[in-house]
């Protein structure tokens, strides 16, 4: 059997779903922390993994939430992510919570910053070019299906 034939290509589609669906780093990071123990208990079955996917992110009401659980909450101005610990009322207290913004745009000063990390395109073809193959004409596909 081929990687192709094989469910992890169904298991990679559906983790990109994820990113793109929830588009919070810190949620997508527990997610994915979660898609590994599920895959340390399982590690051949990658479809079963994809079938479990849909399901480790579910919505819930405050009155639903237990102590420990990860929750991202999303408020007008940003989302947090967090671990509840505790309910008061109509309040939730969380424990190490992630704070994200999405401001349209944001100046740092030179003297705040203490490291820059730079995510590189293209690593594959700047190490080893000739693994990577330009994609054929014949073969590029459009919205799933194979342009004729």
């Amino acid at each position: 059997m081929t990687f192709q034939e094989s469910d992890y290509p169904n298991l990679k589609k559906e983790m990109i779903n994820l990113i793109q669906k929830y588009k919070n780093p810190a949620l997508v990071v527990e997610v994915l922390k979660e898609i590994w123990e599920t895959h340390k208990q399982v590690p051949l079955y990658p479809g079963i993994i994809s079938m479990c996917l849909p399901s480790m992110v579910k919505e819930k009401k405050i009155g639903e939430l237990k102590r420990g659980e990860k929750v991202l909450i999303r408020t007008p101005g940003c989302e947090v992510v967090g671990t509840v610990k505790s309910k008061k009322g109509k309040r939730i207290v969380l424990e190490k919570p992630e704070v994200v913004r999405r401001p349209q745009s944001v100046e740092i000063k030179k003297e705040d910053i203490k490291k820059i990390l730079v995510l590189e395109k293209g690593v594959l073809e700047k190490i080893w070019p000739t693994l990577v193959f330009k994609e054929h004409e014949s073969t590029r596909t459009i919205k799933g299906r194979r342009k004729k």
